[in-house]
């Protein structure tokens, strides 16, 4: 199961989104083929549970902006490569460093047939300040948003910030004020008796959390129609059942698992995979011992063989090791690959070393070892996976670990930091590095306040400087040298052992072609405008 996390991100960079190579088991046909753009009847998705709210701001998850994103529109969106296009905004100025003017595509419509209005704009966007709004962090260097004449809404902002357009697309869902007002405001919007009324090509019909949401065209969308009449989202608690619902022919498709070998060699159906940028890693509570102990967190990162772990659990091809917070590809936009290699090269490494594993527990108050409880949510086979063989190789230098799989009702707990280790699966959510390390090493995100993605409760007042520094560099190649800088000082430090990037994989009925499928558009939708009916 996917997390959705982070912050920030210059979207400049074009993410190849061809599948990978023949060495996987996964049939790449389906992004080449167009398919046809004649409407049909259903589309029955499968995802997992993810919570009580289908509205992002109270439920910061990637099932949960998958969904939204089919009845829901920003004034931005993201495309399948990862760029940025105005969507209800039909042009943006920006007239110094610190103003955003986003003017309103005019003669839009929610799906209920009342117009777009700049009121509604004013009071979606004013719902991600609230104190309730898990978004929140993204708009920290806001300091007003405010109308200009009827249509266009101003957005000003403390300081420069050149990762503010990603900010604004992840978190800008733009719903209808009256209908939310009429069913219960702000505290009830998501819930299955105030469902958001969007501006998308398909509309909310009812919600059963942990059952599933059943979407139907939108008849005032006014953009190209193709794609299913109905989109049926179906919650699967175990991704067993949700492969086996597809050999059934129950479901025609299912993204957001973790576990690709279920999804493998099932009849009438292939699996489609995008270069991925999802992080698993192991997270650390760095204000609990034994891992407020530099050496502790430093030994743990050399004694995991992350290269075995990757041949037990996926198909060749599937994941890839990774040594900081986010793939390669990433900073590719922020110099030449020269440039963007030297500065990897710098980081520190914890290649698997026992030996120097051992060294470093020597240096810590537990030289012979402790015993600890891992964290590992239920329902997530390949993350139950990798953490018996992170027991298996914590052994090996003294460290005794016992697996504790939570339930959901436990989740925001060890968000207040009540964990001592937890293995967790992170979903970047746009192309750049700062997706992924913002919020992890942020102290403004150690909950509380926040959104507690900060889980380690990592703190450095150097960091905490130049992820702002790295924010108002304007000049790319200076963006990349403050981040070095950032991510040698954190790797040092080390509060999360950082694993893997599994590949995106999506399973998919061949009655269907998907020519645009990529780790955008399963985050961000509409997935039901992706999935064609094959020629």
């Amino acid at each position: 199961m996917r997390k959705y996390l982070s912050m920030g991100a210059a979207l400049v960079l074009a993410v190849s989104v061809a599948a990978c190579g023949s060495n996987k088991g996964a049939s790449t046909a389906s992004h080449s083929e167009e398919g046809s753009s004649k409407p049909y009847p259903e589309l029955r998705w499968g995802t997992y549970a993810f919570g009580s709210k289908l509205e992002l701001r109270k439920e910061l998850g990637e099932a949960t902006a998958m969904i939204e994103g089919e009845a829901v529109q920003g004034l931005e969106a993201v495309e399948p490569d990862g760029k940025l296009k105005p969507a209800l905004a039909s042009s943006i100025e920006q007239p110094n460093s610190t103003t955003y003017v986003y003017h309103l595509k005019p003669g839009v419509k929610f799906s209920d047939g009342k117009p777009l209005t700049i009121a509604d704009v004013l009071y979606s966007l004013k719902l991600d300040l609230g104190n309730e709004s898990a978004v929140k962090g993204f708009w920290e260097d806001v300091s007003s948003v405010s109308p200009q004449g009827s249509s266009a809404v101003v957005i000003k902002l403390k300081r420069p910030n050149t990762l503010w357009p990603e900010y604004l697309s992840l978190s800008d869902q733009i719903v209808e004020k009256e209908a939310a007002e009429q069913r219960g405001g702000e505290k009830t919007l998501g819930t299955n008796t105030n469902l958001p009324v969007g501006t998308g090509p398909w509309k909310f019909d009812s919600f059963t959390p942990e059952v599933g949401v059943k979407l139907s065209r939108n008849p005032y969308w006014a953009g190209t129609r193709q794609g299913p009449e109905r989109l049926d989202y179906i919650v699967f608690k175990t991704e067993a059942s949700e492969g086996l619902a597809l050999r059934s022919g129950a479901i025609d498709g299912a993204s957001g698992y973790s576990s690709p070998k279920q999804f493998l060699n099932i009849p009438g159906a292939r699996e489609l995979t995008a270069p991925g940028v999802a992080l698993t890693f192991l997270e650390m509570n760095t204000s609990t011992k034994p891992f407020d102990n530099v050496h502790v967190r430093r030994a743990i990162g050399y004694a995991v063989n992350v290269q075995g772990m990757l041949k037990a659990l996926f198909p060749p091809g599937y994941a890839s090791e990774q040594t900081t917070f986010a793939a390669r590809s990433l900073f590719a936009h922020l110099g030449s690959a020269a440039e963007v290699n030297a500065m990897l090269a710098s980081l520190p490494k914890y290649a698997f070393d026992l030996a120097a594993a051992k060294r470093e527990l020597a240096k810590s108050p537990y030289p012979r070892g402790f015993s600890t409880t891992l964290q590992v949510g239920t329902g997530e086979p390949e993350q139950l996976g990798a953490a018996e063989i992170v027991i298996s190789d914590l052994t090996k230098i003294g460290i005794m670990v016992k697996i504790h799989e939570f339930s959901a009702s436990e989740y925001p707990d060890l968000f207040t930091g009540k964990f001592e280790i937890w293995l967790q699966n992170y979903q970047n959510i746009y192309p750049d590095p700062e997706a992924m390390f913002s919020l992890l090493l942020s102290p403004s995100q150690i909950n509380p306040p926040g959104s507690g993605l900060n889980g380690s409760r990592y703190r450095n007042d150097e960091v905490s400087k130049l992820l702002l520094t790295q924010r108002e560099a304007l000049d790319p190649k200076q963006r990349l040298q403050e981040i070095g800088k950032l991510l040698k000082i954190a790797g040092e430090d080390e509060p999360y052992a950082v694993l893997f990037t599994p590949d995106d994989a999506l399973a998919l009925s061949d009655k269907y072609v998907f020519p645009s499928f990529s780790p955008w558009i399963s985050l961000y939708g509409p997935i039901g405008m992706g999935v064609k009916l094959a020629k």
